[in-house]
């Protein structure tokens, strides 16, 4: 068999070639999506969180946002995930959340809220409902930016 002159490749090598372009170009989708844009938001999923804040966000959601904002309960049908990223160390006064992309890999926004009426050894009533509505209120405002 005489040696193939330089340059020039074999059948099986320029086949295998291609499919190794057909395979990363059908991959690419799935690794080059860029995150959604905060603006963009249009469905989100909010993980459970202590002291039920979960909750009072998702009153506080529906309440300023109207039906701008659907809140989902299925994971894989959100835009971005509301999380919080000290999950059992928030306080009841204070709290801090995460709106992230739903490959949790870019934080879209982040806020944190305190109750200003919770003094050192007294939690007023209604201070998640406070701190939930606080965020939201800060989340619509960068939404709108």
């Amino acid at each position: 068999m005489a040696p193939k002159p330089p340059g020039i490749l074999g059948s099986a090598t320029i086949l295998m070639m291609k499919k190794l372009v057909i395979v990363l170009f059908g991959a690419l989708p799935f690794v080059a999506q860029p995150a959604i844009r905060l603006a963009d938001v249009r469905k989100i999923y909010i993980e459970k969180m202590s002291n039920d804040l979960d909750e009072y966000l998702r009153a506080a959601i529906s309440k300023k946002f109207h039906q701008r904002i659907s809140i989902v309960l299925d994971r894989s049908q959100a835009d971005a995930i509301l999380t919080s990223p000290h999950a059992g160390a928030q306080q009841t006064e204070r709290a801090t959340v995460d709106l992230m992309d739903p490959r949790n890999q870019v934080v879209l926004w982040s806020g944190s809220a305190g109750d200003r009426s919770a003094t050192w050894l007294e939690l007023r009533h209604g201070g998640e409902q406070k701190v939930a509505d606080h965020l939201i209120g800060e989340l619509k405002k960068a939404m709108e930016h």
